[in-house]
């Protein structure tokens, strides 16, 4: 078969899968569309051979070759079965409704938001790329706090996504500008920082995602993440210090029957205010969640991308990383 003939086939499969097959099951069974949601998964663990090892590699290497190869085969595939069931979890959003989401996301440490919102600046709450990522914007939406989400561009300049990954995106970004009633943020956009700014003044939340691969950002900050030097963007700890609002941490987990949700939300980390090390002492937090359930945590396969050169064992693929821009959602 020819590359044009393949590539056909590719972008009819996923057609048929995000648009036909991943909507009707969540209209039927949320235990279907989940069960359909491991089995993409898998799929994409056996195909995916070049992201799968890569994968491996970095969890061993996070791990400091503790793990042995079984044991981390498993967990990738629970990783890659995490981010599959997120997305057929999209199709779920228009049954989670106010009096409805209980029964799907369970919501853990109100207080520590309610406490930070008390002073009067907004609260800014942070997590990695971990677990079903948007349910925490819904559950607190429904809750009445109002949700400003900064969110990476899907415009074609921006962002490679696939075409049938970028509609899925837009559709997805849609459904939860419409929950919450506010457009997401698109840092580095007109009026962007101004946003931010009139959010956290009036009292209200701002979500954001520190596990974003650096080349992405404009301003780093050097930090130990996953267990070897590593520089992430320094957007949370900058915001914090230009408006004085406090960090608040979540996690959001899935439960072990894998249909209900976590929602926790974690004590304040100390900012700004407490000195240097701001973005040090929120990653520690990130990466003790990490650690609970590592098959939860979508990056493994990009980790290289954070790592900086490591002093006990020379260059960590060098300044180049690993090509996060041209193949992260190439399937």
């Amino acid at each position: 078969m020819s590359t044009s003939a393949a590539r056909s086939w590719l972008r009819l499969a996923m057609e048929l899968d995000y648009f036909t097959i991943m909507p009707a099951l969540a209209r039927r069974s949320w235990r279907a569309a989940l069960w359909w949601g491991r089995r993409r998964g898998d799929l994409r663990f056996w195909w995916r051979t070049v992201g799968r090892e890569a994968a491996i590699a970095n969890l061993q290497h996070a791990y400091h070759g503790t793990l042995g190869s079984k044991e981390a085969r498993r967990i990738i595939r629970g990783c890659f079965q995490a981010q599959t069931c997120e997305e057929a979890e999209t199709f779920f959003y228009p049954d989670l409704e106010r009096d409805t989401f209980t029964r799907f996301i369970t919501v853990e440490g109100r207080e520590h938001l309610d406490a930070a919102l008390a002073g009067g600046r907004g609260a800014i709450i942070f997590s990695s790329h971990y677990g079903s990522l948007c349910l925490p914007i819904i559950a607190l939406a429904h809750l009445g706090y109002r949700m400003n989400v900064i969110a990476r561009s899907l415009e074609p300049d921006d962002n490679p996504l696939h075409e049938v990954v970028r509609r899925y995106g837009e559709a997805k970004v849609a459904a939860l500008e419409r929950i919450t009633g506010i457009p997401f943020i698109i840092p580095g956009k007109p009026g962007a920082m101004e946003r931010m700014r009139g959010a956290l003044a009036a009292g209200e939340v701002l979500y954001i995602l520190l596990s974003v691969p650096p080349e992405l950002a404009r301003h780093r900050g050097r930090v130990r993440f996953l267990g070897h030097p590593a520089e992430l963007p320094l957007g949370a700890e900058f915001i914090a210090t230009e408006t004085g609002a406090p960090l608040v941490p979540f996690t959001v987990r899935r439960a072990a029957d894998r249909l209900g949700h976590t929602l926790t939300l974690g004590a304040r980390v100390p900012g700004p205010e407490a000195g240097e090390g701001t973005l040090q002492r929120c990653v520690d937090v990130l990466e003790r969640e990490i650690r609970v359930d590592p098959s939860q945590f979508f990056m493994w396969e990009y980790a290289r991308n954070f790592w900086l050169e490591d002093p006990g064992g020379g260059s960590i693929d060098g300044p180049g990383r690993n090509g996060y821009e041209a193949c992260a959602h190439a399937s």
